[in-house]
């Protein structure tokens, strides 16, 4: 027995008249060969293929070809125009019984015509009516039921026809087979309007009267219609003239026959019209991790205090207002009169992967601007571990890489240069979706949807969604979430729960469960490098150039490359690129290339660069009057504030950071101005165990020089000796002792 499926053996034969039609392709047979058949195209090209019998087998077993018999038939295409395109499987209703009532009477009449009980004359026909009217019963039966009270004569099987009309039925299939019993019935009758003219010109245009946003209702429409011929009709007198009015009905009908798509357009909105019409398809077809990222703000469904307990806890007065929190006592300050609101809703802008559904990123910010979207790219770029760890997270937000496209609306933040200039940076393809037509942004635009329906009713101040819903309530009264329990929840509620439960669009599947299998089977290209980072998300400044390198934010950066181009060029000025998360090293352009050049204190690496600031402000305050600040001591700051504060800083990251121009050039007037940083030198106990000495200048790691402007050095610092052990330069005090 063979069991093989092969296709080698098979061979379909086509006929010179007939039409195949292949993958939605007409052709005409033109010949056959040894090994397959040429086919000529059914249109004006004339242009031929071939088909080996082979692929004909296949395409055959696929189920794509189909043959139409004798299309090309003289005798076929008669048939075709009488049956007017129509099915004969397709029929159905008063036209199905009619047809089965003649074929019913036809084939009675030829099987008793083979039983030698009736010959095909009138007589003989009249005579043995009672038995065909009966058989044709018995045969329509098996067909269709029985007819109700609206059959018409045409289709009721106990109304016998004439002989004549049963011969000429006789005939009809004889000639066209089956087709010879359809006919045209269905389209009898008048099919125009017997309105006056000028009544259904004054209707006409009182029905477009409902193409309106009001609303108006088919009764308002009528009572129009009413209102216009009578005002017509007051103009003459003769009552001759007069004009009778339309019935509802009649009105009813023509505002029903009005285009569906154009009365929704017209009374509901674009939109409206095109979440009802528009087809639904298979969706996005994407299938790895980061293939699609979609991104969209959306302003919070929730009112919060403008304040914070922890996250940035440590920071000054003037960088909480830049984060758009208000500090005590600013609503009586007239430099913030009208600003200092208490209560209000914070700006969302997110980035889901569509073939995951995971959130891959999130930043919070007063109101929508180009950083929060160059902050969010960032973001999807970056393992989002250390937010998971600041609220307790159960579930890893591990979700991290270079995307491959980026598809976002028109909104200014996104159209941005900064914004468009860092994807193309990074090689990430974008792509800016229509305006007004969320169906285009479908996934994030889903997820919003459970952010409205699931996270922000959880919350004290949810404000709702439409004045219907908010009803008598008053959010703005019941908000008692601070910015810290805003930024908890929000995290906790994506990482925990909408990352863990099943989603529709993945079959079920949760998102964490989705990114962890397939990243195992597609993977996902990395994250960019420290240079690249710094380049693509850094902020770009002017700096002088001098012997003792570049100072950003008073931290000293030097190489030996860029003392060599210092000598060469002796540039005033040049650009450098660092990052605000990382201010362990800075990019140097000199030339058309970017070099990265380290600080002087290798204890930066990692460092961000508003835990520098919070630093040495906090070391400068335990010494106002210094204008030398110990690296020592600001190292222990660092680590001091780390440890406190390092959960709610980590969370904060999740709002938006003001790192502009200004704000730098404000920080280096205000806080740095005049400081320099200095490395203590530390003493050791001398051989025969008598006093300290002090190491060799080459065994020293000094982070500054002294600047070329002489600097008067402010007092020591009064340290105690308890237990020390190191003779006092002073009979008062201990001094810390400096690198001159």
């Amino acid at each position: 027995m063979d069991l093989s499926f092969t296709t080698e053996n098979s061979r379909y034969a086509f006929g010179s008249f007939d039409r195949v039609t292949v993958d939605g392709s007409t052709f005409r047979l033109h010949m056959e060969t040894e090994v397959g058949v040429v086919m000529t195209r059914d249109d004006d090209t004339g242009f031929s293929r071939q088909f080996s019998h082979q692929d004909l087998s296949r395409l055959g077993s696929l189920g794509r070809i189909r043959v139409e018999r004798n299309y090309f038939n003289p005798e076929a295409a008669r048939k075709r125009q009488l049956a007017h395109g129509v099915s004969l499987s397709a029929l159905s209703g008063r036209p199905l019984r009619r047809f089965v009532r003649k074929d019913a009477y036809c084939q009675a009449a030829i099987d008793m015509h083979r039983e030698k009980l009736m010959k095909f004359t009138d007589a003989s026909i009249e005579a043995s009516m009672d038995m065909l009217v009966g058989r044709a019963a018995q045969l329509a039966s098996k067909h269709v039921p029985a007819g109700g009270m609206n059959v018409l004569p045409s289709e009721n099987m106990g109304e016998a026809p004439s002989a004549r009309t049963l011969r000429r039925w006789l005939a009809e299939r004889n000639d066209l087979n089956l087709i010879g019993h359809l006919d045209n019935m269905d389209r009898r009758g008048w099919r125009g309007t017997r309105l006056d003219p000028e009544v259904a010109a004054i209707m006409h245009e009182e029905v477009q009267g409902y193409l309106s946003r009001d609303k108006p209702t088919m009764q308002q429409i009528y009572e129009n219609v009413v209102l216009a011929i009578h005002e017509r009709n007051e103009h003459y007198t003769e009552e001759n003239d007069h004009l009778s009015v339309p019935s509802r009905e009649t009105v009813r009908r023509a505002i029903r026959a009005l285009d569906p798509f154009r009365v929704e357009v017209a009374r509901n909105g674009e939109a409206a019209a095109r979440k009802r019409f528009r087809p639904v398809l298979n969706g996005l077809d994407v299938t790895r991790p980061l293939e699609r990222v979609e991104i969209d703000e959306w302003t919070v469904d929730v009112s919060t205090l403008l304040e914070s307990t922890n996250i940035y806890g440590m920071l000054s007065d003037d960088e909480k207002r830049q984060l758009g929190l208000y500090i005590k006592g600013d609503e009586k300050d007239p430099r913030y009169k009208g600003k200092a609101k208490r209560r209000d809703r914070w700006t969302l802008t997110a980035a889901i992967c569509c073939a995951t559904r995971c959130i891959v990123g999130m930043v919070l910010s007063r109101s929508a601007n180009s950083e929060a979207a160059v902050q969010l790219l960032q973001m999807i770029t970056t393992n989002k571990g250390a937010w998971a760890d600041a609220v307790g997270a159960l579930t890893p937000w591990d979700m991290h890489g270079t995307p491959e496209l980026i598809v976002f609306d028109g909104g200014s933040a996104f159209k941005s240069m900064r914004f468009r200039m860092a994807a193309e940076e990074l090689g990430v393809m974008w792509e800016m979706a229509m305006n007004g037509v969320p169906e285009n942004r479908g996934t994030i635009e889903r997820a919003f949807g459970s952010f409205r329906s699931d996270f922000a009713p959880r919350l004290s101040g949810h404000t709702f969604s439409s004045i219907m819903e908010k009803g008598d309530a008053d959010p703005e009264k019941r908000a008692a979430l601070t910015l810290d329990d805003f930024t908890f929840a929000l995290l906790r509620w994506v990482i925990d729960i909408y990352h863990n439960t099943p989603h529709h669009g993945l079959g079920g599947e949760t998102p964490v469960k989705a990114w962890r299998h397939l990243s195992k089977l597609h993977g996902v290209t990395p994250p960019p490098d420290a240079k690249m980072m710094r380049l693509c998300f850094g902020q770009e400044r002017e700096y002088r150039l001098d012997k003792t390198g570049i100072t950003v934010l008073g931290v000293r950066y030097q190489s030996e490359e860029m003392q060599t181009y210092l000598r060469r060029e002796h540039p005033e000025k040049v650009s450098v690129r660092w990052h605000p998360k990382d201010i362990g090293a800075v990019s140097v352009k000199w030339g058309k290339t970017w070099y990265s050049v380290p600080a002087l204190d290798t204890s930066l690496q990692g460092v961000a660069a508003q835990t520098w600031l919070t630093a040495v402000r906090h070391v400068r305050d335990a010494n106002p009057k210094s204008n030398r600040l110990d690296n020592v001591a600001v190292r222990d700051a660092i680590t001091a504030i780390k440890a406190r504060n390092e959960a709610a800083m980590a969370a904060a990251g999740l709002n938006l950071e003001d790192w502009s121009e200004k704000r730098c050039a404000k920080e280096e007037k205000k806080l740095l101005a005049g400081i320099e940083f200095v490395e203590r030198k530390e003493l050791r106990q001398v051989k025969d165990g008598l006093g300290m000495e002090i190491p060799a200048s080459s065994e020293l790691t000094v982070a500054a020089e002294k600047p070329s402007t002489p600097v008067t050095p402010a007092k020591p610092a009064k340290r105690a000796a308890k237990g020390r052990g190191v003779t006092p330069t002073s009979p008062k005090s201990n001094m810390t002792i400096e690198e001159d």
